[in-house]
Protein backbone atom coordinates (compact mmCIF):
# COMPACT_ATOMS: atom_id res chain seq x y z
CA UNK A 1 0.00 0.00 0.00
CA UNK A 2 1.38 3.41 -0.81
CA UNK A 3 2.22 5.49 2.18
CA UNK A 4 1.70 8.91 0.05
CA UNK A 5 -0.51 10.38 -2.57
CA UNK A 6 0.18 9.06 -6.39
CA UNK A 7 2.42 11.50 -8.32
CA UNK A 8 0.26 13.86 -9.94
CA UNK A 9 1.69 13.15 -13.29
CA UNK A 10 1.39 9.13 -13.30
CA UNK A 11 3.38 6.59 -11.13
CA UNK A 12 5.70 5.76 -14.05
CA UNK A 13 6.49 9.32 -15.01
CA UNK A 14 10.00 9.31 -13.11
CA UNK A 15 10.44 6.30 -14.96
CA UNK A 16 9.76 7.84 -18.53
CA UNK A 17 12.16 10.93 -17.30
CA UNK A 18 15.01 8.42 -16.62
CA UNK A 19 14.94 6.69 -19.61
CA UNK A 20 14.88 10.42 -21.20
CA UNK A 21 18.00 10.96 -19.52
CA UNK A 22 19.65 7.87 -20.77
CA UNK A 23 19.15 8.75 -24.47
CA UNK A 24 20.60 12.35 -24.02
CA UNK A 25 23.76 10.23 -22.79
CA UNK A 26 23.58 7.31 -25.11
CA UNK A 27 23.41 10.56 -27.73
CA UNK A 28 26.58 12.52 -26.09
CA UNK A 29 28.70 9.08 -25.91
CA UNK A 30 27.69 8.89 -29.80
CA UNK A 31 28.48 12.25 -30.93
CA UNK A 32 31.72 12.08 -28.46
CA UNK A 33 32.54 8.58 -30.37
CA UNK A 34 32.25 9.54 -33.86
CA UNK A 35 35.16 12.49 -33.27
CA UNK A 36 36.95 9.25 -32.26
CA UNK A 37 35.91 7.14 -35.43
CA UNK A 38 34.12 5.26 -33.01
CA UNK A 39 30.05 3.63 -33.17
CA UNK A 40 27.50 3.21 -31.04
CA UNK A 41 23.61 2.01 -31.40
CA UNK A 42 21.40 4.77 -30.60
CA UNK A 43 17.36 4.35 -30.56
CA UNK A 44 17.61 6.27 -34.26
CA UNK A 45 20.55 4.40 -36.02
CA UNK A 46 24.28 4.06 -35.42
CA UNK A 47 26.04 6.84 -35.58
CA UNK A 48 29.40 7.00 -36.19
CA UNK A 49 31.63 9.91 -37.76
CA UNK A 50 29.53 10.56 -40.45
CA UNK A 51 26.70 10.70 -38.33
CA UNK A 52 23.50 7.81 -38.50
CA UNK A 53 24.82 5.84 -40.93
CA UNK A 54 22.07 3.07 -40.55
CA UNK A 55 19.30 1.88 -38.17
CA UNK A 56 20.53 -1.82 -38.18
CA UNK A 57 23.65 -3.91 -38.62
CA UNK A 58 23.73 -2.69 -42.70
CA UNK A 59 24.66 0.25 -44.10
CA UNK A 60 22.53 3.15 -45.18
CA UNK A 61 21.35 2.51 -48.68
CA UNK A 62 23.19 5.74 -49.99
CA UNK A 63 25.99 5.49 -47.62
CA UNK A 64 28.15 4.35 -50.04
CA UNK A 65 27.96 7.26 -52.29
CA UNK A 66 29.55 9.76 -50.49
CA UNK A 67 33.00 7.36 -49.74
CA UNK A 68 32.58 6.61 -53.87
CA UNK A 69 32.44 10.27 -55.03
CA UNK A 70 35.47 11.91 -52.64
CA UNK A 71 37.48 8.81 -53.89
CA UNK A 72 36.83 9.54 -57.59
CA UNK A 73 37.18 13.30 -57.42
CA UNK A 74 40.49 13.01 -55.00
CA UNK A 75 41.83 10.44 -57.40
CA UNK A 76 41.55 12.26 -60.16
CA UNK A 77 43.58 15.56 -58.64
CA UNK A 78 46.11 13.78 -56.91
CA UNK A 79 46.86 12.15 -60.30
CA UNK A 80 46.89 15.52 -62.38
CA UNK A 81 49.27 16.34 -59.43
CA UNK A 82 51.57 13.68 -59.91
CA UNK A 83 51.79 14.34 -63.96
CA UNK A 84 52.93 17.52 -63.26
CA UNK A 85 55.34 16.35 -60.47
CA UNK A 86 56.86 14.02 -62.74
CA UNK A 87 59.51 16.33 -64.90
CA UNK A 88 59.89 18.29 -61.68
CA UNK A 89 61.12 15.61 -59.36
CA UNK A 90 63.27 14.41 -62.73
CA UNK A 91 62.28 10.89 -62.43
CA UNK A 92 61.24 9.33 -65.99
CA UNK A 93 57.82 7.50 -66.62
CA UNK A 94 60.60 4.77 -68.11
CA UNK A 95 61.23 3.98 -64.38
CA UNK A 96 58.00 4.57 -62.66
CA UNK A 97 55.16 6.73 -63.53
CA UNK A 98 53.81 8.73 -60.53
CA UNK A 99 50.54 8.90 -61.93
CA UNK A 100 49.84 5.03 -61.05
CA UNK A 101 49.88 6.23 -57.20
CA UNK A 102 47.17 7.92 -58.07
CA UNK A 103 44.62 5.88 -57.20
CA UNK A 104 46.36 4.68 -53.79
CA UNK A 105 46.64 8.35 -52.94
CA UNK A 106 42.94 8.70 -53.64
CA UNK A 107 41.70 5.79 -51.43
CA UNK A 108 43.71 6.92 -48.83
CA UNK A 109 42.46 10.44 -48.80
CA UNK A 110 38.92 8.45 -48.48
CA UNK A 111 40.13 6.07 -45.74
CA UNK A 112 40.93 9.80 -43.50
CA UNK A 113 38.09 11.44 -44.34
CA UNK A 114 35.68 8.66 -43.64
CA UNK A 115 37.48 6.76 -41.12
CA UNK A 116 34.05 6.22 -39.09
CA UNK A 117 32.01 4.82 -41.40
CA UNK A 118 33.95 2.29 -44.27
CA UNK A 119 34.18 -0.45 -41.76
CA UNK A 120 30.48 -1.62 -42.90
CA UNK A 121 30.72 -0.18 -46.59
CA UNK A 122 34.08 -2.63 -46.83
CA UNK A 123 33.62 -6.60 -47.53
CA UNK A 124 34.40 -9.36 -45.25
CA UNK A 125 36.96 -12.57 -45.87
CA UNK A 126 36.99 -15.13 -48.08
CA UNK A 127 37.76 -18.74 -46.71
CA UNK A 128 41.70 -19.02 -47.46
CA UNK A 129 40.88 -22.11 -49.59
CA UNK A 130 39.19 -19.93 -52.10
CA UNK A 131 41.66 -17.28 -51.83
CA UNK A 132 44.23 -19.91 -53.22
CA UNK A 133 41.84 -21.63 -55.79
CA UNK A 134 41.24 -18.49 -56.98
CA UNK A 135 44.64 -17.42 -57.29
CA UNK A 136 45.37 -20.54 -59.66
CA UNK A 137 42.61 -19.46 -61.81
CA UNK A 138 44.52 -16.07 -62.24
CA UNK A 139 47.51 -17.73 -62.89
CA UNK A 140 45.90 -19.91 -65.49
CA UNK A 141 44.03 -17.05 -67.02
CA UNK A 142 46.97 -14.93 -67.51
CA UNK A 143 48.46 -17.79 -69.12
CA UNK A 144 45.51 -17.80 -71.80
CA UNK A 145 45.97 -13.71 -71.75
CA UNK A 146 49.02 -14.33 -72.89
CA UNK A 147 48.25 -17.03 -75.41
CA UNK A 148 45.48 -15.38 -77.26
CA UNK A 149 47.92 -11.82 -77.26
CA UNK A 150 50.87 -13.07 -78.83
CA UNK A 151 48.37 -15.25 -81.48
CA UNK A 152 46.72 -12.07 -82.15
CA UNK A 153 49.56 -10.06 -82.95
CA UNK A 154 51.36 -12.32 -84.98
CA UNK A 155 48.29 -12.70 -87.53
CA UNK A 156 48.22 -8.82 -87.49
CA UNK A 157 52.27 -9.00 -88.82
CA UNK A 158 53.33 -7.05 -85.93
CA UNK A 159 56.67 -7.59 -84.82
CA UNK A 160 57.61 -8.79 -81.54
CA UNK A 161 59.64 -6.59 -78.90
CA UNK A 162 60.62 -9.25 -76.46
CA UNK A 163 62.78 -8.57 -73.81
CA UNK A 164 64.87 -4.71 -74.00
CA UNK A 165 65.49 -1.93 -71.42
CA UNK A 166 63.01 0.83 -71.16
CA UNK A 167 65.12 4.05 -71.56
CA UNK A 168 68.25 3.67 -69.07
CA UNK A 169 66.16 1.14 -66.94
CA UNK A 170 67.42 -2.41 -67.39
CA UNK A 171 65.02 -5.14 -67.91
CA UNK A 172 65.59 -7.19 -64.91
CA UNK A 173 64.75 -3.79 -62.87
CA UNK A 174 61.30 -3.14 -65.21
CA UNK A 175 59.67 -6.04 -63.52
CA UNK A 176 59.60 -4.82 -59.94
CA UNK A 177 58.91 -1.01 -60.86
CA UNK A 178 55.56 -2.79 -63.02
CA UNK A 179 54.99 -3.97 -59.28
CA UNK A 180 54.48 -1.50 -57.69
CA UNK A 181 52.78 0.58 -60.54
CA UNK A 182 50.03 -2.08 -60.46
CA UNK A 183 49.91 -2.28 -56.55
CA UNK A 184 49.33 1.27 -56.47
CA UNK A 185 46.19 1.14 -58.92
CA UNK A 186 44.81 -1.62 -57.81
CA UNK A 187 44.47 -0.19 -53.98
CA UNK A 188 42.55 2.01 -55.29
CA UNK A 189 40.18 0.28 -57.96
CA UNK A 190 40.07 -2.98 -56.80
CA UNK A 191 40.35 -2.07 -52.91
CA UNK A 192 38.24 1.10 -52.69
CA UNK A 193 35.85 1.85 -55.56
CA UNK A 194 34.78 -1.48 -56.75
CA UNK A 195 33.71 -2.56 -52.75
CA UNK A 196 32.08 0.82 -52.58
CA UNK A 197 30.12 -0.05 -55.24
CA UNK A 198 29.01 -3.34 -54.27
CA UNK A 199 26.76 -1.78 -51.75
CA UNK A 200 24.55 -0.50 -54.28
CA UNK A 201 24.83 -2.64 -57.52
CA UNK A 202 25.57 -6.06 -58.49
CA UNK A 203 29.38 -7.49 -58.73
CA UNK A 204 29.38 -7.77 -62.37
CA UNK A 205 28.08 -4.33 -62.49
CA UNK A 206 30.45 -3.09 -59.93
CA UNK A 207 33.10 -4.30 -61.95
CA UNK A 208 31.99 -2.63 -64.88
CA UNK A 209 31.69 0.63 -63.51
CA UNK A 210 34.71 0.56 -62.22
CA UNK A 211 36.30 -0.90 -65.84
CA UNK A 212 34.74 2.46 -66.94
CA UNK A 213 36.50 4.71 -64.20
CA UNK A 214 40.01 3.13 -64.68
CA UNK A 215 39.59 3.46 -68.78
CA UNK A 216 38.85 7.16 -68.66
CA UNK A 217 41.59 7.86 -65.79
CA UNK A 218 43.72 6.86 -68.19
CA UNK A 219 43.16 10.41 -70.19
CA UNK A 220 45.85 10.04 -72.95
CA UNK A 221 43.90 7.59 -74.58
CA UNK A 222 41.44 10.67 -76.03
CA UNK A 223 44.01 11.68 -78.19
CA UNK A 224 45.38 8.82 -79.82
CA UNK A 225 41.72 8.13 -81.86
CA UNK A 226 38.69 6.16 -81.92
CA UNK A 227 40.31 3.09 -82.45
CA UNK A 228 42.15 3.29 -79.67
CA UNK A 229 39.76 5.03 -77.23
CA UNK A 230 37.44 1.97 -78.21
CA UNK A 231 39.57 -0.72 -77.58
CA UNK A 232 41.06 0.22 -74.49
CA UNK A 233 38.31 0.73 -73.24
CA UNK A 234 36.75 -2.79 -73.80
CA UNK A 235 39.41 -4.19 -72.22
CA UNK A 236 39.82 -1.81 -69.09
CA UNK A 237 35.97 -3.17 -69.07
CA UNK A 238 36.80 -6.87 -69.55
CA UNK A 239 39.97 -7.22 -66.89
CA UNK A 240 38.31 -5.16 -64.92
CA UNK A 241 35.32 -7.88 -64.59
CA UNK A 242 38.02 -10.49 -64.50
CA UNK A 243 39.96 -9.40 -61.03
CA UNK A 244 36.69 -8.34 -59.86
CA UNK A 245 35.44 -12.18 -60.00
CA UNK A 246 38.63 -13.19 -58.95
CA UNK A 247 39.59 -11.07 -55.89
CA UNK A 248 37.09 -11.16 -53.47
CA UNK A 249 37.30 -11.03 -49.49
CA UNK A 250 38.76 -8.00 -47.72
CA UNK A 251 40.49 -4.80 -48.91
CA UNK A 252 43.95 -7.17 -48.54
CA UNK A 253 42.71 -10.13 -50.17
CA UNK A 254 40.79 -8.26 -53.49
CA UNK A 255 44.22 -5.91 -54.15
CA UNK A 256 46.58 -8.91 -53.87
CA UNK A 257 44.85 -10.74 -56.18
CA UNK A 258 44.24 -8.08 -58.16
CA UNK A 259 47.52 -6.46 -58.56
CA UNK A 260 48.99 -10.25 -59.44
CA UNK A 261 46.78 -10.01 -62.76
CA UNK A 262 47.36 -6.28 -63.19
CA UNK A 263 50.78 -7.09 -63.69
CA UNK A 264 51.10 -10.05 -65.26
CA UNK A 265 49.19 -8.63 -68.08
CA UNK A 266 51.31 -4.80 -68.13
CA UNK A 267 54.51 -7.48 -68.18
CA UNK A 268 52.83 -9.03 -71.70
CA UNK A 269 52.70 -6.27 -73.13
CA UNK A 270 55.55 -4.68 -72.23
CA UNK A 271 57.34 -8.11 -73.72
CA UNK A 272 55.45 -8.36 -76.52
CA UNK A 273 54.83 -4.65 -77.97
CA UNK A 274 57.18 -2.79 -75.68
CA UNK A 275 56.84 1.44 -76.05
CA UNK A 276 53.72 0.35 -79.09
CA UNK A 277 51.13 -0.94 -76.69
CA UNK A 278 49.31 2.25 -77.04
CA UNK A 279 49.15 1.83 -80.57
CA UNK A 280 45.74 0.72 -82.57
CA UNK A 281 47.27 -2.50 -83.74
CA UNK A 282 48.23 -2.79 -79.75
CA UNK A 283 45.11 -1.66 -78.36
CA UNK A 284 43.03 -3.84 -80.79
CA UNK A 285 45.43 -6.38 -79.68
CA UNK A 286 45.48 -6.04 -76.05
CA UNK A 287 41.42 -5.67 -76.22
CA UNK A 288 41.17 -9.11 -77.99
CA UNK A 289 43.04 -11.22 -75.44
CA UNK A 290 41.03 -9.52 -73.06
CA UNK A 291 37.83 -10.08 -74.36
CA UNK A 292 38.37 -13.61 -74.73
CA UNK A 293 40.39 -14.52 -71.67
CA UNK A 294 37.36 -12.86 -69.23
CA UNK A 295 34.84 -14.89 -71.90
CA UNK A 296 36.03 -17.67 -70.87
CA UNK A 297 36.35 -17.77 -67.06
CA UNK A 298 33.36 -15.93 -66.72
CA UNK A 299 31.66 -19.11 -68.63
CA UNK A 300 33.34 -21.52 -65.79
CA UNK A 301 32.11 -19.27 -63.20
CA UNK A 302 28.44 -19.52 -64.54
CA UNK A 303 29.02 -23.51 -65.05
CA UNK A 304 30.94 -23.69 -61.89
CA UNK A 305 27.61 -21.74 -59.93
CA UNK A 306 25.41 -23.80 -62.10
CA UNK A 307 26.28 -26.77 -60.71
CA UNK A 308 26.46 -25.74 -57.16
CA UNK A 309 23.25 -24.73 -57.43
CA UNK A 310 21.94 -28.09 -58.90
CA UNK A 311 23.76 -29.61 -55.47
CA UNK A 312 22.29 -27.05 -52.91
CA UNK A 313 18.50 -28.22 -54.48
CA UNK A 314 19.62 -31.74 -54.84
CA UNK A 315 20.68 -31.61 -50.71
CA UNK A 316 17.67 -30.05 -49.85
CA UNK A 317 15.33 -32.66 -51.68
CA UNK A 318 17.11 -35.49 -50.21
CA UNK A 319 16.89 -33.62 -46.99
CA UNK A 320 13.25 -33.00 -47.43
CA UNK A 321 13.00 -37.05 -48.11
CA UNK A 322 14.57 -37.81 -44.85
CA UNK A 323 12.24 -35.74 -42.60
Amino acid sequence: MPLGPPHPRGPHRPRARDRSHRGVRAARRGHAGARRGLRFDTPSGRLGACGVTSTALAPAPRAFLAPTLTFVLATFVASGALLLLQPVAGLSTDVLPLVQLGPAIGAGITLAVFRGCLAPLLPDAVPRRQVVAHLVLAFAACLLYWGVLVAVLLVQGTRLEGAQAAGAVPFALLPLLFLVGAAGEEIGWRGMLQPLLENRFSLLAASIVTGLVWGVWHVQIFTAGPVVIVGFLLATVALSVLMGHFGRGTVRQRVALATLVHWLVNLALLVTLGDRHSTPAGTVANAIAALVTTAVFMAMFAAAQRKRGKSALVARRTQDVAV
